[in-house]
């Protein structure tokens, strides 16, 4: 737009806090230590009976104790998703040292990315109507439900006045959430934003529905989500939060702040193919990455691993390994390459964001987190996931890919803070 000036540099930004509900652990401390070990938290669902439902395996939070977070009132009045976000948000502003008594709380803002909304909430209180009557249903229903209740929860929560969005692009959604924060503070619009995703999709409905679609796994089997290996059939579901605080890197030097690594790249392009099947090529995502690394400054020897959205659907895997070729070619064989997130399930909008968290703490502590589930690699595939906990993360940067149901490509790229 006209309204922005392009005459000043962009500003760099970094990320000064973590937080994260996930299967395998809640907090940075507990979720590192499984990620790292390449323990999974993916199990028979507790939550509700599995009756007869074609998938009874999922990453289940079942360590998030919301009481330790919120009060009972707003717990009553809010989705799971948005208990999860409002706890990630508070172990990010903690773990960032973040006082917003010292903030221009208009220069401070919110993107947490959600795709389907509070959906537990919204049909238990349609339950509720429809056995109870109409007075049985909470007015809550009206905002718990929609997309947005995450981030304006938080808002309220803290009373900031800054910029504010919720991105809804499905399974790419948290890498676009963070992106989405990363242009705004380079462009000078804010300052800090609390930037993620959250999802809270383990029901009985979008179960079957996802396995109906061949999206999801069947079966009962913990172990079955397999990117890139040969017996691949479907990802598994997974619920949680991944929180990060975004910063302008001076307003983060001025204040001490702990710095887990700078945003560098960021980039999104389309498939456009809609509800039809994915194409068999990964050209567009291929653009997204060299794009991305592009405006980053790296190439492939300055990439410690490519952090992949490995959805371990044999098509999604086949173009996502295209893609790679196109842009590393022979490099590839030499590229170290994980996917963290087969310890956890896939968390939609959540996912993104957590994968972001992982990669930071890889930084911070030198380790690649491993892809567990992945004995027998299909050998059409030219790179060897890491599968070994504790292999060392050499390089300064870390590239991180997601693509949606629907054909969006995004990637983001992230490296070691150089002053």
């Amino acid at each position: 737009p006209a309204f922005i000036s392009t005459m000043h540099p962009p500003r760099r930004v970094v990320i000064a806090g973590l937080g994260v509900v996930a299967p395998n652990g809640v907090g940075k401390e507990a979720f590192w230590r499984a990620s790292s070990s390449g323990i999974s938290g993916i199990e028979h669902v507790q939550r509700f009976s599995r009756m007869e439902l074609p998938v009874v395996a999922a990453g289940e939070a079942s360590d998030f104790k919301v009481e330790q977070y919120l009060e009972r009132k707003l717990v009553n009045r809010t989705d799971r998703m948005t208990h999860m976000a409002l706890a990630a948000a508070q172990e990010a502003i903690e773990d960032a040292q973040l006082s917003f008594a010292h903030e221009q709380l208009d220069r401070v803002g919110t993107v947490v990315a959600n795709t389907m909304g509070g959906l537990n909430y919204v049909i238990q209180q349609m339950e509720a109507l429809y056995v109870r009557g109409p007075r049985s249903m909470s007015a809550y229903t009206a905002i718990a439900w929609l997309q947005v209740a995450n981030a304006a929860q938080i808002s309220v929560r803290y009373g900031l006045q800054g910029y504010c969005k919720a991105p809804v692009n499905d399974l790419a959604g948290g890498l676009d959430a963070l992106g989405t924060a990363y242009r705004a503070i380079s462009r000078g619009v804010a300052d800090v934003i609390i930037a993620g995703g959250s999802e809270a999709l383990l029901h009985p409905s979008m179960l079957l529905l996802l396995a109906q679609s061949g999206y999801c796994v069947t079966g009962d089997d913990p172990r079955a989500y397999r990117p890139f290996d040969r017996r691949a059939s479907g990802l598994i579901l997974a619920e949680g939060a991944g929180i990060c605080i975004l910063e302008e890197y001076e307003h983060a030097l001025r204040r001490g702040a702990p710095i887990y690594g700078e945003l560098v790249g960021y980039a999104q392009t389309n498939d456009a193919h809609g509800l039809l099947a994915a194409p068999a090529n990964g050209s567009r995502y291929a653009r997204a990455i060299s794009s991305a690394m592009q405006e980053a400054g790296l190439s492939a020897a300055d990439i410690g691993y490519f952090s992949l959205d490995g959805r371990a659907i044999p098509a999604a895997d086949a173009a996502e390994a295209d893609a790679l070729n196109r842009v590393f070619g022979a490099d590839l064989e030499t590229l170290p390459v994980s996917v963290p997130r087969s310890m956890l399930g896939h968390s939609f909008a959540a996912a993104g964001a957590i994968d972001t968290i992982t990669a930071l703490l890889a930084l911070h502590h030198g380790t690649i987190p491993p892809t567990i589930n992945c004995e027998q690699l299909d050998p059409r595939y030219q790179f060897r996931p890491i599968r070994e906990a504790g292999t060392p993360l050499a390089r300064q940067a870390v590239v991180l890919g997601s693509r949606s149901l629907n054909g969006t490509n995004s990637v983001l790229v992230l490296k070691k803070v150089q002053a």
